[in-house]
């Protein structure tokens, strides 16, 4: 049995020294990000309207554990906001105090996870930590209040590998057991921690286990765990339609997926020109251009380092390893959402990488001279102070729904959302003319999009332009005659504010095919009827919205006036 490295009390306040330092470090990165607001991308929905975090009840926590939400299951993370909704109600300040201490407990244990699995070398330890802590692609994890997916999974994970770590070098089952509880929560807090088990099989390699059959049966229940929480994800994505949403032909995304990975890897080295959405690249007439055809070429480089590093360098088998296990369930080779990378996604991930650059740095420091090892340090300390600059930058970005999408159209100006996102919050704060040249700018990236007319229709109606409002609901439905929402709004429209009975008449019935029982529509269609003086047929839907609805007194008070009205 090797014997156990020990520190020295010198070298014990060191350690005490950097890990403040990684600490300090850390704050001062993201210290902007406690000054943000929530943005309207998906905090709206996560806590801003979320009615099962507003009060601890088993009818709340039942839903929590037995529902998708957002096209996820991850009922740890609903929790936690319900926790800071309690705490801190509606001021976003507090949700993000809670993120960034998340990121900084998972800063620590990565430094503890290596800190172990390099038989103690401090100096390695902390630089990993370090550029984890700080790297800019990790700002959209920890200054995006939705993104606590990412912070709450990354600190169950590294739990259970130190766990792991100490059941590998010793044997014990409780170990063995508290590795297995931490990985169930961290499947419940997010799925990409069904990569843990291959992570696993990582550390025996590193630690020179020999890969028997106890090695192998150890990991099935890790692996039947992950199998699940797999099938889990994929239904719950199915469940909100975001598979594939833009139709990416399979063959296409063969190749979309290792040039994700190209991206990945060039982001590390320069994490410049960060935006919050990566359109698929596509040439001016929506073909896949040529240069992806070539991004197999990376996973040839890719498996000609680790055939060159597997015995004698392993380090960086390990690094390469980590990165493709961790980040390979996001690839895209299965399409989800309307992006092909994403930053959020190497929080993790870039581990296998930070992992890679320190030991190399460690290792070249070493064998210098030890004038040459000033240099050495200067250069790390320069790489460390612009790495904190670019996250202190990044996290401004993030400061409210306005900053972000302002810097999404002027990255990546074919970015629709961007437009329509931008204008809500435009809309919300009465600034429409704003929103209105939002939403007419996207119009000119992409004519066809339903989306853009049917908002800018929303805004002409509430300001009065009820003919270019109607024009818009219009386009809407020719676009999409299957956005079923415009018929309403064209036909209040046309019954409020125009008079055209007949044009509303048939587009609540229209409606209605789509959705026969819906009192919105049966109840504008009582009111379009009465207004036509059709009052037979007001009648007659104003009896189905009463029997769909018997305590509704806004039909029961029209019912009266329709008989009185009656000749």
């Amino acid at each position: 049995m090797a014997t156990k490295k020990k520190i020295s009390i010198k070298e014990e306040k060191m350690l005490n020294w950097k890990i403040l330092l990684l600490g300090f470090a850390t704050l001062i990165a993201f210290f902007p990000s406690l000054n943000n607001e929530f943005v309207n991308w998906d905090d709206i929905v996560y806590i801003m309207n979320n009615d099962m975090i507003t009060a601890f009840s088993f009818v709340n926590f039942r839903k929590i554990f037995s529902t998708y939400f957002m096209g996820n299951y991850h009922p740890f993370i609903i929790l936690s906001f319900s926790f800071d909704y309690h705490l801190f109600k509606l001021s976003a300040q507090g949700y993000h105090f809670h993120n960034l201490i998340l990121h900084l407990v998972n800063s620590f244990l990565v430094y503890v996870f290596f800190f172990h699995l390099l038989k103690k070398n401090v100096n390695i330890a902390v630089t990993i930590a370090l550029l984890f802590a700080i790297h800019p692609m990790h700002v959209e994890s920890v200054a995006w209040v939705s993104e606590r997916k990412d912070l709450l999974y990354t600190a169950y994970f590294f739990l259970s590998l130190i766990s792991y770590l100490y059941y590998a070098r010793n044997g014990k089952t409780s170990f063995f057991i508290l590795t297995l509880i931490f990985f169930v929560f961290s499947l419940l807090s997010k799925a990409q921690a069904v990569t843990l088990p291959l992570v696993l099989f990582l550390i025996d390699y590193f630690l020179s286990r020999k890969f028997t059959w106890k090695i192998i049966l150890e990991k099935i229940p890790f692996l039947t765990l992950s199998l699940i929480f797999g099938v889990i994800a994929v239904f719950a994505q199915k469940a909100s339609n975001f598979i594939n949403p833009l139709e990416i032909p399979l063959f296409d995304s063969l190749f979309y997926a290792p040039y994700g990975i190209f991206i990945y890897t060039i982001k590390f080295l320069f994490p410049f020109y960060q935006t919050v959405v990566y359109s698929y690249p596509v040439t001016l007439q929506g073909a896949v251009p040529f240069y992806i055809y070539f991004s197999p070429l990376i996973l040839i480089m890719i498996a000609f380092a680790l055939w060159k590093t597997w015995k004698n360098d392993n380090y960086i088998t390990f690094g390469l390893l980590f990165f493709l296990f961790t980040i390979f369930p996001v690839l895209q080779f299965l399409p989800v959402g309307p992006a092909f990378v994403a930053e959020r996604y190497t929080y993790i991930p870039y581990i296998g990488f930070a992992t890679i650059a320190a030991i190399t740095f460690w290792k070249k420091r070493q064998s210098v001279a030890v004038r040459r090892k000033k240099i050495f340090d200067a250069a790390g300390m320069l790489v460390i102070f612009f790495l904190i600059f670019l996250t202190w930058n990044r996290n401004l970005v993030w400061k409210d729904s306005v900053s972000l999408w302002t810097d999404v159209m002027e990255k990546n100006p074919r970015c629709i959302s961007a437009y329509i996102n931008r204008a809500f919050i435009f809309n919300e704060n009465k600034q429409y003319d704003k929103a209105i040249n939002d939403l007419t700018d996207g119009l000119k990236f992409d004519s066809t999009n339903f989306s853009l007319y049917k908002n800018r229709g929303i805004i002409y109606d509430h300001i009065g332009k009820y003919e270019l409002a109607l024009a818009d609901y219009s386009s809407t439905i020719k676009l999409n005659p299957k956005e079923y929402e415009s018929y309403i709004y064209r036909g209040i429209l046309c019954t409020d504010k125009l008079g055209r009975h007949d044009s509303a008449i048939a587009d609540f019935k229209k409606y209605l095919l789509h959705s026969p029982d819906n009192l919105n529509a049966t109840f504008n269609l009582i009111v379009a009827n009465y207004h036509k003086r059709n009052f037979d047929s007001a009648k007659v839907y104003c009896l189905k919205v009463l029997r769909l609805n018997p305590g509704n007194e806004e039909a029961g008070k029209l019912l009266q006036q329709i008989d009185k009205a009656k000749p």
